[in-house]
């Protein structure tokens, strides 16, 4: 009998120690969800050649077109435990002064990140190579040239819709929703506050970073 006992108490502890190092080998896999690879820790990007960056208000029904836009921040390279803040915008603009994006009604505008925001590139999904997601922080001062005269507004939020793809570089956001017009002021009408909006447009990196997920 005391054999028999020793033999089910030693059972018992080699499968407690097993069960131990089976969750403990989950547990770190399941932090070990997104590898980010960057050897220079930092990116910049443009629209991809013969593409604009549209952002439209889906109230209105009104949009602005800009064949010019850059992005620049930081990716780090590191193996992270969720798809959040992949990589990381801290500066961008849309058109310039000395090409501004079109707008209605013969407006014109122009864009850029507001002071101290970040916008953060996340990843929900991944598979051969492409990782989706979304971008969320939004804070974005638009300034317009309209039959009133200066438009200013401010676009917040997150854009859904948004992909990566390792081979090409491409960052691109597919009529992303999630965005509204938190404030517009003399903007004749073609942007209102509380409107939603969309954004679309595809961004190439200049040195490409890879995303993996197993």
């Amino acid at each position: 009998m005391r054999s028999t006992l020793k033999r089910a108490l030693f059972a018992t502890t080699v499968a407690a120690a097993a069960l131990g190092f089976a969750t403990t080998s989950a547990s770190a896999t399941a932090l070990a969800t997104w590898t980010v690879t960057n050897p220079s820790g930092t990116f910049s990007a443009s629209l991809k050649s013969g593409t604009v960056a549209t952002l439209v208000d889906t109230a209105t029904s009104q949009q602005v077109d800009c064949s010019t836009a850059s992005a620049s921040g930081t990716s780090t390279s590191g193996t992270y435990a969720t798809g959040t803040g992949l990589a990381k915008i801290t500066a961008a603009t849309f058109g310039s002064a000395a090409s501004p994006c079109p707008g209605p009604l013969g407006s014109s505008f122009t864009a850029v990140l507001a002071s101290g925001s970040t916008i953060s590139v996340n990843g929900s999904t991944y598979s051969g190579g492409v990782t989706k997601g979304t971008l969320s922080g939004i804070r974005v001062n638009l300034t317009g040239d309209t039959i009133l005269g200066t438009c200013k507004a401010v676009i917040t939020g997150s854009a859904s819709n948004a992909s990566y793809t390792n081979s090409t570089g491409e960052l691109k956001i597919a009529k992303g929703t999630g965005l509204k017009v938190e404030s517009a002021t003399n903007c004749s009408g073609l942007l209102n506050t509380g409107d939603a909006a969309t954004f679309d447009a595809t961004y190439k990196l200049v040195t490409p970073i890879t995303i993996t997920s197993p």
